[in-house]
């Protein structure tokens, strides 16, 4: 199982170290060292798997050269009490092959590289074959403590002598993503955080150390193995411990859902029955209903005065004229109300898929709502169509001979129904349209639910999942808007002037035809409303002889 560690140790004169001696020993090679004048030979060493050099852009081409690069370092360095190198010490993990450890080293040394500007000298030993013990894969990356540059090492990167800089935590974190990184496709993660700030009950056991460890291999018992010995069974306690409670509230959730899903399973059963009961005692109980008074159909709608002043507004005079024509036949029947031709419509636009997201303000997580709601439709104005003056019901008279009534409201019925037919095609492309941006926020709001459902335990990747999940929410909530926009719109007098110029492109002649006949209709109508002024006008002037007409009279008899 791969396990975190990454220690970072300096190689100092002070201490009767040098470069050459550590960097030989790592690389398994044999390094001739000028400053002490003697070779440091290593070459007989098995446990290296892989040596490699990394340096900064425009480095000079000896560099490549392991020897020369570090004797180098050790020439740069006058003091007697210099710090001639650094190391990062890493336990790769034992998930990955032998080419893939030597990629993850391989790109963090280009981190390191890319953040220092100091060379880089990286090797990956296994210590299976030495000790003969379980697999120990680890890298010994050797950092230069100066920048390298075109002219040599110029200066020293201090950053990471400071404790108050905070490098070497930064390095330690970043150890942790680049291997997680590489570890994705194993879903595998390490953690370079303590136990207790991961919030972990568990104990940490201590360092063996090389002589503790040599004698536990021998089979000879140590104190720090004891320790650590006691440790892993406190560990194995507190783990069983966490293992039943856990499996405690995973039978009550199983419990509640077989529960649940019995109920499920009785009402489908169920379900056939009692639509069949509905279906059988509807009829008996509707003649109830009726033998007692009680109505059972919807009563009609109550119309408002003011309801009613907009519906006589907005009437075309056309549709009163043609019902008019029709009533001239039966006198008797010239003073009953004419109902109206036309009311209004709601276009059916379908519904919508615009249900709300929290907010970001709100922070979208797992207790955020997973069902979206269908919100309620909301009637939309009908497409109305330019009208004539209004005249009054009591002066209509159609002087127009019935066979030209007959031939104009023929032709009104055709413009009507030309008229309905381009707005279907309105109401249809509207509704391709907002079944276009539902498909748009279809997937975004699956991902929606799928990020819901699988937030990380890992608290460290809770920033990055809330990042995640309110981009998402933003996308969504920006098509949402847009359909929102485009529902409350309707079908816009623009999509019906393009729904006309298609239909003008697609068949000139017969769009020019209905145009005509719409002329001949509104002169028509014209015509008539003229008529109508004019006979009103008399009736008026007749209204007032007549009134003038018995004042005279009363005035005689006085």
């Amino acid at each position: 199982m791969a396990i975190y560690h990454l220690s970072v140790k300096t190689f100092s004169r002070s201490n009767g170290q040098s470069a050459t001696a550590a960097v030989a020993y790592r690389a398994g090679a044999k390094i001739h060292c000028e400053h002490e004048r003697r070779d440091h030979d290593y070459s007989k060493k098995r446990d290296v798997i892989h040596s490699e050099i990394f340096l900064p852009p425009n480095a000079p081409s000896w560099a490549n050269d392991r020897q020369q690069l570090w004797n180098e370092v050790e020439r740069a360095e006058k003091r007697k009490n210099s710090t001639v190198a650094r190391e990062f010490e890493v336990a790769l993990p034992n998930e990955l092959n032998e080419q893939q450890r030597i990629a993850l080293v391989q790109d963090f040394a280009k981190q390191i590289i890319a953040r220092h500007g100091c060379a880089v000298d990286a090797h990956l030993h296994d210590d299976k074959g030495s000790y003969k013990s379980k697999e120990n894969q680890h890298a010994h990356i050797m950092l230069t403590t100066r920048r390298l540059e075109p002219e040599g090492f110029t200066k020293k990167t201090r950053e990471l002598d400071e404790k108050k800089s905070g490098e070497v935590v930064y390095w330690r974190e970043q150890w942790a993503k680049t291997a997680n990184e590489h570890l994705r496709e194993y879903a595998i993660e390490i953690d370079h955080r303590s136990l207790k700030d991961q919030g972990l009950e568990r104990e940490p056991t201590i360092k063996m150390g090389v002589a503790a460890s040599a004698l536990e291999r021998k089979g000879v018992k140590t104190d720090r193995g004891d320790i650590n010995r006691e440790v892993a069974k406190y560990n194995k306690v507190l783990e069983t411990n966490s293992n039943e409670k856990i499996n405690d509230i995973l039978s009550k959730q199983l419990k509640q859902a077989t529960e649940l899903h019995n109920k499920l399973q009785f009402i489908k059963r169920r379900l056939p029955e009692v639509k069949r009961d509905i279906t059988e005692k509807q009829p008996k109980l509707y003649q109830a209903f009726d033998d007692l008074g009680i109505p059972t159909a919807e009563p009609e709608p109550i119309r408002s005065v003011d309801n009613e002043q907009e519906r006589e507004r907005i009437e075309p005079v056309s549709a009163r004229l043609d019902r008019q024509v029709s009533t001239e036949r039966h006198t008797n029947e010239r003073r009953r109300e004419l109902p109206p031709v036309g009311s209004s419509e709601s276009n059916e636009l379908g519904q919508g898929y615009n249900s709300e997201v929290r907010p970001a303000d709100q922070t979208v997580t797992s207790t955020a709502p997973r069902g979206i709601a269908e919100p309620t439709q909301q009637p939309t104005e009908p497409i109305q169509q330019p009208k004539a003056p209004q005249a009054t019901q009591e002066a209509v008279k159609a002087p127009t001979a019935p066979n030209k009534a007959d031939e104009i409201a023929e032709k009104r019925l055709m413009v009507k129904d030309f008229v309905q037919r381009c707005k279907e095609v309105a109401q249809q492309a509207h509704r391709s349209q907002l079944d276009a941006i539902k498909a748009q926020a279809k997937p975004i709001y699956a991902e929606i639910e799928r990020l819901k459902d699988n937030e990380p335990w890992n608290p460290f990747k809770t920033k990055a999942w809330q990042a995640e999940l309110d981009k998402k929410v933003a996308q969504y909530n920006d098509i949402k808007s847009s359909f929102d926009d485009l529902k409350s719109q309707g079908v816009t007098k623009e999509l019906i002037q393009a729904v006309h110029a298609d239909e003008h492109r697609r068949n000139p002649m017969a769009y020019k035809n209905i145009s005509a006949i719409e002329d001949e209709v509104t002169a028509y109508d014209q015509e008539q409303i003229e008529v109508l002024r004019e006979q009103r006008q008399q009736q008026l002037v007749l209204q007032r002889s007549e009134v003038e007409r018995d004042v005279v009279d009363k005035g005689i008899d006085r």
